[in-house]
């Protein structure tokens, strides 16, 4: 249907914007004006991913890729999450317990959680390793969010260590979306020419993305986790 044509371009032209916002926030310095101006549009653009995101999964249904729209609805929460964190802690970061009384801690963590445990009932039902991978990333994530809300007291910069690695959680979901559907037509002409199995071209993907961010997160840690600890 034109209708959700229409979704789709708004959901590539909205990635395409989170896209390249996010790595010139990435290349500016943290906390100057310009990184927090490219970071608003940022998240924005991601806001645009997230609701154009929802047609597409009904889309899905409505062609009965139960599977496809399971997969799709599950990482739209698990994008939000990471998302609304990322924002919250710079705007909460003197009040981290309010942060966590708010509607919108709740209903991402808890939405996520849910998500990723139907996803990996499924991936072991249907033996999908690629639903029992990612579904151990919301649960991992949950677990690590509810005991954040659990302790009595943060260290010293905490906001600043949950901002980045929530942007690297947000990151990891619009490089995907940029392998797996913008360069689908080049990987599978990289797969032919070089002839790789299929299966190393249709996870890349999936799992670049996450090696990448899990380096960059060990690359911030001891950038600035050395700061926290100091201030």
């Amino acid at each position: 249907m034109w209708v959700f044509k229409i979704f789709l371009l708004l959901h590539i032209a909205a990635g395409s914007v989170a896209l390249l916002s996010f790595w010139t926030a990435a290349w500016l310095r943290k906390g100057s004006p310009g990184h927090r101006r490219v970071g608003r549009l940022f998240m924005q653009a991601m806001c645009v991913v997230i609701a154009s995101g929802l047609p597409l999964v009904i889309e899905r249904l409505l062609q009965q890729q139960w599977l496809a729209a399971l997969f799709l609805a599950y990482l739209l929460p698990l994008t939000a999450l990471p998302l609304w964190l990322a924002w919250r802690a710079v705007t909460d970061k003197h009040d981290w317990q309010g942060m966590t009384r708010r509607i919108g801690w709740s209903l991402n963590l808890w939405l996520t959680v849910v998500m990723a445990v139907l996803v990996l009932c499924v991936g072991i039902g249907w033996g999908q390793a690629l639903f029992i991978g990612y579904s151990a990333i919301g649960l991992l994530l949950g677990v690590r969010i509810w005991r954040f809300a659990r302790r009595r007291v943060q260290a010293p910069g905490w906001h600043l260590r949950l901002h980045y690695q929530s942007m690297l959680g947000v990151g990891i979901a619009t490089h995907i979306a940029f392998l797996g559907l913008g360069l689908r037509k080049l990987l599978s002409w990289v797969q032919q020419m070089a002839d790789l199995p299929a299966a190393w071209v249709q996870l890349f993907p999936w799992l670049a993305p996450v090696a990448v961010a899990l380096a960059a997160a060990v690359w911030l840690e001891r950038r600035y986790g050395r700061r926290i600890k100091s201030a």
